[in-house]
């Protein structure tokens, strides 16, 4: 039986973006995974019956620790000879790829899910493009989440043949999973636990807040609603980082003060939160392809989020969602309030965006697609 290294930078990856992945791909193959130590990695290799080994890896760029973990991983690879090296998130791409070339591992597939530099500017721009094309030169072979990042990736950073599994996504969804399956009474006791009154208009992000989400732009539209549209909560589901990409200190406030904004932090499973949810919203600024935005779709939540990439192949305007222009409060405010006033328009939206999702995103063609791309590598 063939074996596959799958590694990304932190757990969370594999406890949500990845997950049952390596499950799938041990039915044939043997998959071992490595992360990062974090006290949920026990839980991980037990959900995914596969074994996880802890290297510490930052998603900064720290010199010492790299090179540290870059020989970790490099000494692990060369002692578990595995015929591929599966990684995900810039940080574990650079690493892994570089420590399987030194270990000759035959294949070596980096999967680009997000791009950092797509808003960076100057140096670090500079830096983050090299850091990128260090990591392609040492992979055979190269898979991305969508079809707009792979024709940026072509055109700003390397001309090899990059390939987009099934219709796009890290993982698809499980569409079993996330099926809206609560009653009537569990959404309300739900609802009544984060002080949301049955009518309010229930809007919905999750990930992590952080300026390039697009939160200030959202906070700053929904407090302006918000005195026009009582009802309206806005529900903030995900860790809020203070060093990284913070956003504006007066908006964080303004989440802190109001009382129509709930702050939940990061959660394992967020199905509770979206079957209370009346509109799901991603104004970000980049994505690869979000898998928050299936995952709604899924749960049949209409969309709204910022016309990316990504983001804009997932949601066919008007059809299961909204697009709105990034970095542009306005058109935010303008796309939440048409769905709020449009109520046809809403129902429409509301009725076929499952359908939508499970035609193109369902999880296990996904996995069949990427299990025959990896038969075909092989």
């Amino acid at each position: 039986m063939k074996k596959i290294i799958m590694i990304t930078t932190v757990p969370m990856s594999l406890a949500t973006l990845v997950k049952g992945q390596a499950k799938y791909l041990s039915n044939y193959y043997e998959v071992k995974l490595v992360t990062s130590y974090a006290a949920e990695n026990k839980e991980i290799a037990a959900f995914e019956g596969v074994e996880l080994k802890a290297i510490d890896m930052t998603r900064q760029i720290t010199i010492l620790k790299d090179l540290i973990a870059l020989m970790k991983i490099f000494f692990y690879i060369l002692h578990e000879k595995p015929d591929v090296v599966y990684t995900f998130t810039p940080k574990a791409g650079l690493l892994g790829m570089i420590a399987s070339f030194m270990a000759r591992v035959p294949v070596r597939i980096h999967n680009i899910v997000g791009m950092p530099l797509m808003e960076a500017v100057g140096k670090k721009k500079t830096l983050l493009m090299f850091i990128e094309k260090l990591t392609y030169f040492f992979a055979t072979d190269l898979f991305c989440n969508s079809f707009g990042l792979k024709e940026y990736i072509n055109i700003n950073l390397t001309k090899r043949e990059v390939k987009v599994i099934g219709q796009g996504s890290i993982n698809g969804v499980d569409t079993e999973f996330f099926r809206n399956k609560t009653t009537k009474d569990e959404q309300i006791n739900i609802r009544n636990a984060h002080g949301i009154d049955e009518n309010d208009f229930v809007i919905t992000f999750v990930g992590r807040i952080v300026k390039d989400k697009g939160i200030n732009e959202l906070v700053e539209s929904f407090i302006e609603l918000n005195q026009k549209y009582t009802n309206l909560k806005l529900l903030l589901v995900g860790d809020y980082e203070e060093h990284l990409n913070p956003i504006k200190k007066e908006n964080k406030s303004l989440m802190d003060s109001s009382k129509n904004i709930i702050m939940v932090g990061f959660q394992k499973d967020i199905r509770d939160f979206l079957a209370i949810s009346d509109l799901f919203v991603l104004p970000s600024y980049r994505e690869g392809l979000p898998n928050s935005l299936i995952e709604a779709g899924s749960f049949g939540i209409p969309l709204l989020a910022t016309n990316i990439n990504g983001c804009n192949e997932i949601i066919v305007h008007k059809k299961n969602g909204i697009l709105v222009e990034k970095k542009d409060k306005k058109s935010l405010q303008e796309g939440i309030e048409l769905l709020l006033t449009d109520k046809q328009l809403y129902q429409k939206i509301k009725l076929e965006v499952r359908d939508d999702i499970i035609h193109r995103y369902d999880q296990n063609y996904f996995w069949k697609e990427l299990k025959n791309e990896l038969e075909t590598i092989i």
